[in-house]
């Protein structure tokens, strides 16, 4: 569950295209208005001081959508972020290579920026309450993962992404 976790904490980072925009884009305008994370677009190198030790995310533009692929040892994580303009939501939702997968989504905008949802954990076969909280900047993003298990959230990750 740990390894799906910290793809998890990659799934998160729900941003994308030209690292130009990222030192042109401002902190307070993350996450707001259709392309609230175009900033993110590019490649990532992320560390982990919890599982594993790191992981490449490229985040590349769609037709409508951003496409998120984090994948490291023994990982491979994929989702999509889409914005929803009648709700100013973005929706995230994931697929492990494990077959795990679940979806989170959030309102908020700024540098810090939580995500909530649900995950299925295929190893356990449990279904759960998962958080993310994202701290993002033009070239590093962190994320502390989370899940609800027994009335209280549990922190499962730690990680550090920087830009490539």
């Amino acid at each position: 569950m740990k390894k799906w976790l910290l793809s998890i904490a990659v799934a998160a980072f729900v941003f994308v295209p030209r690292a130009t925009l990222a030192q042109t884009t401002s902190v307070s305008m993350y996450g707001v208005g259709p392309h609230g994370f175009d900033w993110a677009a590019g490649t990532w190198a992320c560390r982990s001081t919890s599982h594993i030790s790191h992981a490449t995310l490229k985040v590349t533009r769609t037709s409508g959508a951003l496409f998120y692929r984090s994948s490291g040892e023994n990982f491979d994580n994929s989702w999509y972020a889409v914005y929803v303009p009648k709700t100013k939501t973005w929706l995230a939702p994931f697929i492990v290579s494990d077959g795990s997968y679940g979806t989170e989504s959030t309102t908020q905008t700024g540098k810090k920026i939580v995500w909530t949802g649900t995950g299925y954990f295929a190893d356990s076969g449990k279904t759960l309450p998962i958080r993310d909280t994202n701290v993002n900047g033009p070239n590093t993003y962190a994320d502390v993962g989370e899940v609800r298990s027994g009335g209280a959230w549990k922190t499962e990750y730690s990680v550090t992404c920087t830009r490539t």
